[in-house]
């Protein structure tokens, strides 16, 4: 960093000064604590890992069964998701209702999810339920009764995931790579099954699969919150040592055979762009080179400095739009799996010879010392990033420790941080110098001429077949013994933590707030550009996301790959846009705003405001990135060409805001995105990202005013520009029915149905998002749980400043459309007539209550919503309020703001799919 003071040193100069210090004499990434965590059994043998976390006050439960997919046969394939929907539909203490609305009455969420190894059943509640919420879990795994009408309607739903998983871009990429890597071992079966297993498997085959797998001998769970481990751990006794444990079924062990020689397979398949995935036999887990391929795998993943990502995504002429690398751990074996995605389907070939160069001489380019203590402290700080979101350690972290096992996993970081850069040349030597892999290459269907391959499973009549000449005993299910639920009350108040909070607007006109509290070690910042859409160049739509995915590219001072060193030695880590790779979300994307999101932990505070400020104020925009960006622009607006999801969602917004800037897509069109220059990016850098168009929000747990002194001296040498921000125009009333639709060749068809609303400050706004979740219920209760007519429906209220929308959004198949149409006003309808019951609006204000703990578990989402509160005129602070005023809304006013705003005599219907 250039020293920009000779003789008066600042403030921040001297904080640097000591942190330096602190790093050279011993403050090293090992230094930085990650917490700990301790494991007990119960007499059972049930399994328990206790984390604490004191950051929010909530707990998450997550409990692993170890039964997945790779414990079925061939014509139960799919049984292992099938009983996870099945354990949601009553057990013989509780309904289907009240299993999930008592979870969600107290502020609580409750999922579930199946891998190939396992199945996780997770609760999130706040610390007052945590009890109530295990007691739940617990009568689900071991008391669940299967209704036989709850059975059938389940199929359905599951028949519409598997189409909906079909239609999502890129699985059929997904599916036959699956089937080619995993060929010869358990894990070539997909998870969700096959439509004809799905439709034909008998209810006394899951009961029996369930009777043998869900005992406690056969479950580990991670508890990980706020909570005393002592009293923790008597709960846990007290609730789940009642269930006695049962011998496991004898598994027949199977030998794993190493992949030997490189084997390709090619095929073609309705896709937009050309997916190449490699699976490389790695080391197990329990070999010392595996620590070594962890690193690899974040040195192959750095867009600035992997090899791989060098030779294939730079350049003036890349040959991939994307790259990325992972390892694959299972509990016999482990794979390298490297994912590249081309728009060029005529160069598959040669972008295999030259990955395999790469990868192969990996051993004589290895990382330099300071990247690789850069991955370790990074890894070190996403732990304690992680920890704070409480579910997400358990669907991202918590499945490897499932598949290790505990001893292992413990012991992970510790490992990692003694790899040196010799050993990662000795493993890559051994495991990378000849490879052996499996390869398979999907092109779209246009660009292939050769044998077109589909995984499929068993034909109708071959699963009716087998399941006649099958025997199953017969269990007793309707005993719930002595087991019972505590009593417990919704309250709808959150747990008040202490906090400081600071405001200033700068003389250049930043807005910067800080909030303090002692709970978290993490520091953070979220900017927020003011009037995303509104502010673009006319011409130049998705402009705004170009420029973020520039600043990450270098600034004035460090290029790209020095930028990168230095985020990765105080383990930042930068969110500029939203990952393409999970479905649906997009929650932070809108037209109403842009955002950039920085964390670090407290110790790096200084070298953080410092660095991320240079970020914002001086991108470099650099011609060369410009041009890599584009083409990675491009490659994503051909796959979301592709998503029935994405492309509904465009034209109902395209309808909805005709003639505004709210109409544009986020990410622009090929015609837009193609037209934008470098001097276009500089000028809308300057507009969106001026200090009067910016809210910049800080959290940490050190004294609120030396952190905005620190905050003062960066950001006030931004220069002030005179821009004024530009807000949105109010769009036009929608005064008849219009339909926009989209034909696809998919499975299923994606439904976006709505209208206009008041804005944010409205007096109905609390209102509305009652009448939302009121709406959301009714419609899964309806068309998912009594139809069986989608895998996901909802509701949902988005509110601006001045106006706001409505969106009620569903998949279904193609044969199923008009029903499920017909369905979604006919609940609009009764909304209007049929006011909640008390039961129902307590069920929707407590689930709002819950929604608004859960996404304010981290310190940078919690700045994030102080952002969007400020943004939206209700001020930072809005958050305290918020839940209160959701709290006081009735019944009548439910109805009342239904008949008022919710039409269906006028709305905006935009459709995807094969109708």
């Amino acid at each position: 960093m250039q020293n920009r003071y000779l003789v008066k040193v600042s403030l921040g100069s001297i904080l640097t000064i000591l942190m330096v210090i602190g790093l050279i004499y011993g403050c090293n990434n090992s230094r930085i604590n990650i917490g700990d965590a301790n494991e007990f059994k119960l007499q059972n043998g049930m399994e328990f890992v206790l984390k604490e976390n004191h950051a929010s006050p909530m707990i998450a439960s997550l409990i692993f069964i170890h039964s997945g997919s790779k414990y079925e046969s061939k014509y139960s394939n799919g049984s292992t998701h099938f009983l996870e929907h099945l354990l949601f539909n009553g057990t013989s203490l509780q309904t289907e209702d009240e299993l999930s609305e008592g979870i969600e009455r107290l502020g609580g969420y409750i999922n579930a999810f199946t891998r190939k190894e396992f199945t996780a059943y997770l609760v999130l509640m706040p610390k007052e339920h945590i009890e109530y919420g295990l007691a739940v879990q617990a009568d689900m795994l071991f008391n669940s009764v299967f209704p036989e009408e709850k059975f059938l309607k389940e199929r359905k739903i599951i028949i519409e995931e598997i189409k909906q998983g079909n239609d999502a871009e890129g699985s059929a990429a997904e599916n036959f790579f699956e089937t080619k890597a995993m060929a010869g071992t358990k894990y070539a079966q997909p998870i969700s099954g096959y439509e004809s297993i799905i439709s034909n498997i008998p209810r006394e085959a899951v009961i029996d699969y369930y009777k043998q797998f869900y005992v406690p001998n056969n479950m580990t769970a991670l508890i990980i919150g706020d909570f005393d481990r002592s009293k923790m751990a008597n709960t846990l006794e007290n609730i789940f040592g009642q269930f006695v444990s049962v011998d496991l079924p004898v598994l027949k062990q199977e030998l794993y055979t190493p992949l030997t020689g490189k084997q390709v397979y090619k095929t073609s398949a309705e896709v937009k762009s050309t997916y190449i995935k490699y699976s490389i036999e790695a080391p197990h887990h329990l070999k010392d080179a595996y620590f070594s391929f962890m690193l690899l795998e974040d040195y192959l993943s750095d867009d600035e400095n992997s090899p791989l990502i060098k030779v294939l995504k730079h350049g003036t002429e890349p040959l991939a739009t994307s790259v990325s690398a992972y390892l694959d751990t299972k509990k016999e074996f482990t794979r390298l799996n490297i994912d590249i995605i081309t728009e060029k389907p005529d160069m598959v070939d040669p972008i295999i010879a030259l990955t395999d160069k790469t990868i192969q001489s990996l051993s004589l380019t290895p990382t330099s010392p300071e990247l690789l203590e850069g991955y370790k402290i990074t890894r070190r700080c996403e732990e304690i990033y992680m920890s704070e979101k409480l579910h997400y350690y358990g669907f991202v972290k918590a499945p490897l420790m499932e598949i290790t096992g505990w001893d292992f996993f413990q012991n992970l970081q510790n490992n990692i941080d003694s790899v040196k850069v010799e050993n990662l040349v000795n493993a890559s030597s051994e495991y990378l110098n000849a490879l052996n892999y499996i390869v398979t290459a999907i092109y779209p269907t246009e660009s292939y001429s050769g044998k077109i391959e589909k995984p499929t499973g068993p034909s109708d009549e071959e699963v009716k077949k087998f399941f006649a000449k099958q025997q199953y005993p017969k269990y007793d299910l309707a005993s719930a013994k002595d087991f019972k639920l505590p009593t417990t009350k919704a309250t709808a108040v959150a747990e008040k933590r202490y906090s400081e909070f600071l405001r200033e607007v700068l003389p250049n006109g930043i807005t910067v707030i800080v909030k303090s509290n002692p709970d978290s070690r993490v520091f953070a910042i979220n900017v927020l550009g003011k009037n995303r859409t509104t502010t673009e160049l006319n011409g130049k739509d998705g402009i705004t996301d170009f420029v973020n995915r520039m600043i990450e590219k270098g600034t004035v001072h460090n290029n790209a790959s020095e930028l990168a060193l230095k985020l990765s030695s105080i383990g930042a880590k930068v969110t500029l846009y939203d990952n393409p790779w999970i479905p649906f979300d997009d929650r932070y994307t809108t037209p109403q705003f842009s955002f950039m999101k920085f964390e670090t932990i407290d110790e790096f505070t200084s070298q953080g405001i410092q660095l991320f400020t240079e970020m914002i104020e001086r991108p470099a925009f650099d011609s060369v990135e410009m041009e890599q960006i584009r083409k990675e622009i491009f490659g994503l607006i051909g796959r979301n060409s592709g998503s029935t999801y994405k492309t509904a969602r465009d034209a109902f917004y395209e309808n909805l805001f005709e003639g505004t800037p709210y109409s544009k897509k986020i990410n622009g069109t090929f015609r837009t995105v193609e037209s934008i220059t470098l001097s276009d990016l500089r000028e809308h850098h300057r507009r969106i990202y001026a200090p009067e168009n910016m809210i910049i929000t800080v959290g940490t747990r050190q004294h609120p005013a030396g952190i905005m002194a620190l905050l003062r001296e960066e950001l006030q040498k931004i220069p002030t520009t005179g821009f004024t921000p530009i807000e949105p125009n109010q769009p036009k009333s929608i005064a008849e029915i219009i339909s926009a639709h989209e034909k696809m060749n998919k499975e299923q068809v994606f439904i976006y149905l709505g209208n206009l609303l008041p804005g944010a400050t409205s007096p109905d706004a609390s209102i509305l998002k009652v009448v939302s979740a009121v709406l959301s219920e009714r419609l899964s209760n309806n068309i998912r749980e009594k139809q069986g007519l989608a895998y996901q429906v909802g509701s949902s209220v988005i509110l601006d400043k001045q106006f706001g929308w409505f969106v009620c959004s569903m998949g279904t198949s193609a044969e199923n459309y008009e029903k499920a149409k017909k369905a979604i006003l006919s609940e609009i309808e009764k909304l209007k007539t049929e006011p909640p019951t008390e039961y129902e609006l307590e069920t929707a204000i407590n689930s709002i209550w819950g929604s608004y703990l859960s996404a304010n578990l981290s310190r940078i989402n919690q700045l994030y919503y102080m952002g969007v509160y400020e943004y939206l005129g209700l001020g930072y602070d809005y958050g305290d309020k918020y839940v209160s005023k959701i709290k006081s809304v009735t019944a009548e006013q439910v109805s009342e703001a239904a008949q008022k705003y919710f039409t269906t005599e006028n709305y905006v219907i935009a459709t995807a799919g094969n109708i």
